[in-house]
């Protein structure tokens, strides 16, 4: 239960927090974290799209990261766009992306590993 509110807390942070970085392409209309299951779902209505766009996190780590800082590395991801799907495998799936460090509370604890860098994650050719 305790989890459940902390999750519903932190989306609502985070929703806030990502509302203003994306006003330019269009309006976050929901953000849940599901920390224990390591899922996260994200709605978007983009500004010229008739319908909403749904980003749904499968699975994710929170890893520590070079000089001390700490990055989510997403594992699984779908989208309601075949397009978007295929960008986010080719672009994000497995790259650390340094998040702030209120971020990584929200997400979980970083995983027990050796520090990533994100100059020797591989993208593909």
């Amino acid at each position: 239960m305790l989890g459940a509110l902390k999750d519903n807390l932190a989306s609502r942070a985070a929703k806030s927090m990502l509302a203003g970085r994306i006003e330019r392409y269009g309006q976050l209309t929901e953000l849940r974290i599901r920390s224990k299951e390591k899922m996260l779902l994200v709605q978007v209505m983009l500004t010229g799209e008739a319908d909403e766009i749904i980003i749904v996190v499968d699975r994710y780590r929170i890893m520590p990261a070079e000089g001390g800082k700490i990055a989510i590395v997403i594992e699984a991801i779908t989208a309601s766009r075949e397009w978007l799907q295929l960008v986010l495998e080719d672009f994000v799936v497995g790259q650390a992306i340094p998040i702030p460090a209120v971020a990584a509370m929200a997400l979980g604890k970083p995983d027990a590993a050796a520090p990533i860098s994100s100059s020797t994650s591989e993208r593909p050719s």
